[in-house]
């Protein structure tokens, strides 16, 4: 500090100020006479305070010297980078998270001695629920449930899609119901009548069954459109308004000459035929 004492005044020999300079230099300080006394008063106090904590900073730097080597390592790790950079890329996400956090635990405060008194007054209710769930009817109850996971969800999907099905049908069918209540009391009647005849007849369920099938069948059967055309063709001999002209033995004999009538009596004959040998087969 001395030699830069000496080399500051031997400058100053050096370089004189000049008069008009030194005129300068005194107007600028007594103008700022105020701010230059203010800032030697701060170097004075900041000077009284380093002397004061220069030798506590000297203690706490020496006994926090090992920690301080810790920390400077565990900062230049790989991973505490690596954290330090998402926890500042999730920033919002975590401020977000310490709200909900500080909400959570407010209602936590408001809602344990709420918990312990329900607990308190339902005691004896969770011992016998406790002892219910420890009994093994209902553990292996739990595993069926766990293994038959999957056919449950698909079952409750099911439900869930019959319950808003039957939702909409459920107007539609009773409104059609309203409807059709002549011909539903009607068929209720027919169905009664049916049951009583089933009643009082000496059938087995099983005949009865086929019976009905085999009228199904002949129903179907008679339900050709061929069978329907010769059917109308022929019943409108008796529907004409001109009643068909007499005919005698010499008429029948003539008929016979006609191709149509002896395919007629054809299909009749053949008709008669096989019926009869059904029967003789019956009988056998």
């Amino acid at each position: 500090m001395a030699g830069n004492d000496q080399s500051i005044d031997g400058s100053f020999d050096e370089t004189p100020f000049e008069p008009a300079e030194a005129d300068e230099l005194a107007r600028v300080i007594e103008k700022h006479d105020a701010e230059l006394a203010e800032l030697l008063e701060l170097l004075v106090v900041a000077q009284e305070l380093s002397a004061d904590l220069a030798p506590e900073l000297r203690e706490a730097a020496g006994d926090s010297r090992e920690p301080i080597r810790e920390i400077r390592l565990a900062l230049e790790r790989e991973e505490t980078l690596v954290l330090i950079q998402r926890v500042g890329e999730n920033a919002d996400t975590l401020v977000e998270l310490l709200e909900v956090l500080e909400v959570t635990d407010e209602l936590v405060t408001d809602l344990v001695p709420e918990v312990q008194t329900i607990v308190h007054e339902n005691r004896e209710t969770l011992a016998r629920l406790r002892l219910a769930l420890e009994r093994e009817e209902t553990l292996v109850l739990l595993e069926r449930l766990g293994e038959n996971a999957d056919t449950m969800a698909e079952l409750l999907e099911l439900l869930d899609v019959t319950h808003e099905l039957a939702s909409d049908l459920v107007p539609e069918a009773v409104e059609v119901a309203q409807e059709n209540r002549q011909p539903i009391a009607e068929l209720r009647v027919m169905f009664a009548g049916l049951a009583g005849t089933y009643a009082q007849s000496d059938l087995e369920p099983e005949r009865l069954g086929q019976n009905l099938g085999n009228m199904l069948v002949f129903a179907c059967q008679l339900g050709d459109d061929q069978f329907i055309d010769a059917m109308e063709s022929g019943f409108t001999a008796f529907t004409d308004p001109e009643p068909p002209k007499k005919v005698g033995l010499l008429g029948m004999i003539g008929a016979l000459r006609d191709d149509d009538v002896r395919q007629g009596l054809g299909v009749l004959m053949e008709f008669l035929r096989r019926m009869g040998a059904s029967r003789a087969t019956d009988g056998e």
